[in-house]
């Protein structure tokens, strides 16, 4: 491929180790597909590849827990052999964490855009489109997308209903918002420097979180495509979903003593949030079972799933207060 490619799409390899692999072979797909509609149709394309379009698929992974050539090796059998319109690179990385493999991903990407998508998420038809689209608009700096939980199972409903991921958005058109999540969003290279994801610490997530109140203070529109769908999974499990609970509640005691106020930070605002989450889900779950597909009779078990979830939040919190070191060693 002559020149540098105009879009980088960057992808964390870790959360794969947390969902079924069948989620990342379709994403990959997905991405081969679409990246293909988009060189097929020059009516539709984007502005940012008219022309000729190229893409550079960025696969960040650790190289402690994955292999160069087996990854290769599955890249070529979801997307088939590379040409001048995709061309890929795998970069491996150390345990850095979730945060840092993305802005390491972004500065070693050629492209004029780079989209940032997990390994977890599997992207809806035209998603590719509808990130890229956006950006038309020179003013567009970053965009993203809309991301939702699957209600897959019971456990899938509760989470679409009650964890922190918005409902599968309808096809409104772009407006502003003041938050977002880092597996579905796009950014102009150069903006992406000057705003990488923040270094949180020991924390897991919430560096997005504080990127877009960053964003807002320096008076920087964030636009939101509710078109650019992806579908994300609940947690994997009995272990992921007691992880992803602890270290929840970890990562927002330690947002709260960093970026909060005396109160935000206390024992007593730990219990007000145990009993705000707690009522907030069982108030979801009975108005909103039937968005999700819940019947009637399982509403009972699912406040239950919701209940036991937000508990074990709380117990994060809880350790962390006591500075318990087993909590900063958990991680997802």
């Amino acid at each position: 491929m002559t020149g540098h490619p105009r879009v980088s799409i960057v992808v964390e390899w870790e959360n794969v180790l947390l969902s079924e692999k069948d989620r990342a072979t379709a994403l990959l797909r997905a991405l081969r597909r679409q990246t293909a509609d988009l060189a097929a149709e020059p009516g539709d394309r984007p502005a940012a590849l008219a022309g000729q379009p190229s893409f550079e698929l960025i696969i960040v992974y650790d190289e402690t827990k994955f292999d160069s050539s087996t990854l290769t090796k599955l890249l070529e059998r979801c997307m088939g052999r590379e040409d001048d319109l995709l061309r890929r690179r795998l970069l491996a990385t150390g345990d850095g964490g979730y945060y840092k493999v993305k802005n390491f991903g972004a500065a070693a990407a050629t492209g004029e855009i780079i989209v940032f998508v997990d390994s977890d998420v599997i992207p809806e038809p035209g998603w590719l489109l509808q990130i890229l689209t956006t950006l038309d608009d020179p003013a567009v700096q970053i965009v993203v997308g809309n991301s939702y939980i699957e209600p897959a199972g019971l456990v899938g409903k509760v989470f679409a209903l009650t964890w922190f991921f918005p409902p599968r958005s309808d096809d409104s058109p772009v407006q502003n918002t003041l938050s977002f999540f880092a597996n579905n969003l796009a950014m102009r290279k150069e903006f992406s420097l000057q705003y990488p994801f923040p270094d949180l610490g020991a924390t897991s997530r919430g560096s997005c979180i504080v990127l877009a109140s960053q964003l807002a203070e320096a008076n920087i529109p964030v636009f939101y495509n509710p078109r650019a769908r992806v579908a994300h999974p609940a947690p994997n499990g009995f272990t992921h979903i007691c992880k992803r609970a602890l270290t929840q509640g970890r990562d927002r005691l330690l947002r709260e003593r960093k970026y909060g106020n005396h109160w935000s930070a206390s024992w007593l605002a730990s219990v007000s949030r145990l009993l705000r989450h707690w009522a907030d889900a069982a108030w979801k779950i009975c108005t909103g079972f039937h968005k999700a597909g819940l019947q009637p009779l399982l509403i009972p078990p699912a406040v239950a799933i919701a209940a036991f979830y937000y508990l074990l939040y709380w117990a994060g919190e809880m350790m962390t207060h006591l500075r318990i070191p087993a909590i900063r060693r958990i991680r997802v």
